[in-house]
């Protein structure tokens, strides 16, 4: 099997398919996730307090107390908590940041897969315009069949019917491009001229590099780490403790002119554990079951890549089938339209047979451009998940 081609830059690294407003949505939503992750990172950290008083009253009118403190309880060790919130921040920052990217390349993967069915819809509309003008030879030529009393009106009245059924299904064509380019601009502020070209990647790469799968493994990785830290926080924790205070007072109920002024530190340590906690079990068990969710989301997300394999595969093999069988079609209109063209020099054949063979060469043409298309697009729904680089 051939290796992984892009025979263009990576679907990460294309600039320019996505409008400014999508973009900047984007890169709104990373730097939500990595400032998210900062603060998980940073959560078991204790914040430094600080509390001021001033205290007067009618009670006593000469006495005025101010108070000044600065204080620090910080947890040092908690039988592992501490590193499993640390990796729980890292692994849900990685998850957050493989799905913001799946979004973009989704995103991008979709403007071009557009696109191409723009490129598709105007061959079709080609491939149709063809098929009208055949249509209309028909017509013609049993108009004069008709009137030359050689054949019923009944085929001719077929065949109107046919030349109609060709010019409506044109119309359907028309207004389907212009939705297709109405959801392109949706997306794009304006796409490159030059579409990339897909080969197919190996089942092997495609699922080691897959960003879906590698989004689970990091949530798997949190929720394993936030297990622990549900875990721990049922075990022994040590923490510091530290302190300064100020104090001042002046004046007292029999002593107006009292006046006092005082500060001091503190410092220490605390070893606490929960004795018993009534919701542990379920808490411990919950976050168990979270993780045990995650594994098992991954196994299904394996098995369907698996399966979008396989089915890509399958249809790869139908597209080669109909580009072979439409190249051969392509040899026996060549054919068919020189041997025509010979006997028409002779007089033996009508310019309308020329014609009706030129476009039905045409035809088969624009049927092999067509399949082509539909192989990059089906090639374009493996890579849009592939983190190549």
């Amino acid at each position: 099997m051939r290796r992984l081609a892009l025979l263009a830059l990576p679907l990460a690294m294309m600039g320019g398919w996505l409008s400014q407003l999508k973009e900047q949505e984007l890169q709104l939503q990373k730097e939500s996730a990595i400032t998210e992750a900062k603060e998980l990172h940073d959560s078991w950290l204790s914040p430094i307090k600080m509390s001021y008083l001033y205290q007067k009253g009618d009670q006593f009118p000469n006495q005025e107390l101010k108070s000044f403190r600065i204080s620090l309880d910080q947890s040092i060790f908690k039988s592992g908590g501490i590193w499993a919130a640390i990796k729980y921040a890292n692994a849900k920052k990685i998850a957050s940041l493989y799905g913001v990217e799946l979004s973009r390349k989704n995103l991008i993967a979709l403007v071009i897969e557009l696109a191409y069915k723009l490129r598709q819809m105007d061959l079709r509309i080609q491939k149709q315009k063809l098929l009208i003008q055949n249509a209309h030879i028909d017509v013609k030529v049993k108009e004069d069949a008709y009137l030359a009393g050689t054949l019923d009106s009944t085929f001719l009245d077929q065949a109107l019917l046919q030349k109609n059924a060709k010019e409506l299904a044109l119309l359907d064509l028309l207004e389907q491009k212009a939705q297709l380019k109405k959801s392109l601009h949706d997306l794009s502020d304006g796409v490159p001229a030059k579409l990339p070209r897909f080969a197919l990647v190996p089942q092997k790469s495609y699922l080691a590099k897959n960003l879906t799968l590698k989004e689970h493994r990091a949530k798997i990785k949190a929720a394993k780490y936030y297990r622990w830290m549900s875990i721990a926080r049922y075990l022994p924790t040590l923490s510091v403790m530290a302190e300064y205070d100020y104090q001042r007072m002046r004046g007292s109920l029999y002593f107006p002119a009292y006046s006092y002024q005082d500060h001091y530190h503190t410092y220490g340590f605390r070893v606490s554990m929960p004795l018993w906690d009534f919701n542990a079990p379920k808490q411990i068990q919950k976050a168990k079951i979270t993780y045990l969710q995650a594994t098992n989301k991954l196994a299904q997300a394996k098995r369907e890549r698996q399966n979008l394999y396989m089915k890509a595969l399958r249809t790869l093999h139908l597209l080669d089938k109909k580009i072979a069988l439409a190249k051969e079609d392509e040899k026996i209109y060549t054919n068919l339209l020189r041997q025509t063209k010979d006997l028409f020099k002779a007089g033996e054949k009508t310019s309308y047979d020329v014609q009706t063979l030129q476009n039905s060469l045409q035809v088969r043409r624009l049927d092999q451009k067509i399949y082509d298309i539909d192989r990059q697009i089906e090639l374009l729904r493996l890579y849009k998940e592939i983190d190549a680089f």
